[in-house]
């Protein structure tokens, strides 16, 4: 006896998502270039493909319902799959040299599975990495780099936007902080966005502070404080095993969050820069599960 075959469409899939990040169905269809009626039919499809409800209406808006939100990241990862696997057959013979820049928490935590991945799927490509601040690593975009993965604060609007990171203090949780004040700080150089946020706050709070170290390396910064030697300021997703995150109750004020974008130099229009730039997108960007529509 023959198994019924079961299939999950990746149109459906694609439409399904596009509903979820354009906020609507109305909106997914002025996305696809379909109608809106269009967009309603492949949901209904969908919803009779995976056998239950994909959405609920509350007043006038549509929500995901709970298997709606189960499938959601199924359809991520099956769409950028599809996408992958077709990038990856029409781009096996790209050859080129890409020169990326990033800042150091992310050269250290974020980046070398990916690009070992990368570099697997694309052996002809290679890869030049430079680390630093993200301020000094935007100014030689074009010059220097061809792609810079950055810091900025949130709002600003350049770049492709990957993810939001939350801006922490942190210390050793292995170490008591110090009682005494002024607080000690382990910071980077002046210039450094998060040494600004940081004593920008600390005055706005009334909070007495002294530089007990500085580093121009943002690893040797959260060394300083997972040794108990200061306080850092650390990106919550990249810090370092072994640091705890203060707030308020340890008498810190809130700092702001930051994004991470990926900006790409307007002259680099290499195949080779393009499919790492869509890479690092790809495999970077945060899901967007859980929202409303």
């Amino acid at each position: 006896m023959f198994k019924m075959i079961r299939n999950l469409d990746t149109d459906l899939l694609r439409t399904f998502v596009a509903v979820v990040d354009q906020d609507g169905f109305a909106k997914a269809g002025n996305a696809l270039g379909r109608s809106q009626s269009a967009v309603s039919m492949q949901m209904k499809r969908l919803e009779d493909v995976v056998g239950c409800a994909l959405f609920r209406r509350e007043g006038r808006r549509m929500r995901l319902t709970a298997s709606g939100e189960l499938l959601l990241g199924f359809a991520r990862r099956i769409v950028r799959l599809n996408d992958q696997t077709l990038d990856v057959i029409r781009d096996s013979g790209v050859e080129g040299r890409v020169t990326l820049a990033v800042m150091g928490d992310y050269a250290t935590h974020v980046l070398p599975g990916l690009l070992a991945d990368f570099i697997d799927l694309n052996p002809n490509i290679s890869i030049e990495v430079t680390t630093g601040m993200s301020a000094e690593l935007i100014t030689h975009l074009g010059e220097k780099y061809d792609i810079v993965l950055a810091t900025q604060p949130q709002g600003v609007g350049g770049g492709i936007i990957l993810r939001t990171e939350q801006t922490r203090w942190a210390f050793s949780d292995k170490h008591e902080l110090p009682e005494a004040s002024p607080v000690p700080l382990a910071l980077l150089p002046p210039g450094n966005m998060f040494r600004e946020w940081a004593l920008k706050a600390l005055g706005e709070a009334e909070v007495e502070w002294r530089a007990a170290f500085t580093s121009t390396s943002i690893a040797t910064v959260e060394a300083a404080a997972l040794a108990g030697i200061a306080v850092a300021v650390v990106k919550q997703g990249t810090a370092t095993p072994g640091l705890r995150f203060l707030d308020r109750r340890h008498g810190l004020p809130d700092l702001p969050p930051s994004e991470i974008a990926l900006h790409i130099a307007p002259g680099a229009r290499s195949k080779a820069v393009q499919s790492l730039a869509n890479f690092l997108i790809d495999r970077i960007k945060d899901d967007a599960g859980g929202r409303s529509i």
